[in-house]
């Protein structure tokens, strides 16, 4: 299973100086990632989503560890 650490890290990381925050990660049993993000204000964009999700699985290798995730904005 992939730490929820892991992937609050490689959030982190991703998010570090771009106006938006990690809100929560969820990791499940079965690598289901759910990753929420916010920007104060409002105006979490699908480019944000989308960015976001491409880096955190450029840091993961599906051939060690199949897993799904799906990046989204809070209130959404």
């Amino acid at each position: 299973m992939i730490a929820k650490q892991t992937i609050e890290a490689i959030a982190r990381e991703q998010l570090q100086g771009t106006g938006l925050s990690l809100v929560e990660v969820s990791v499940s049993d079965d690598n289901d990632i759910e990753v929420t993000i916010a920007r104060e204000g409002g105006g979490v964009s699908i480019d944000d989503c989308v960015a976001l999700s491409r880096f955190i699985e450029s840091k993961l290798d599906r051939d060690r560890e199949d897993f799904s995730l799906m990046v989204g904005s809070a209130g959404i």
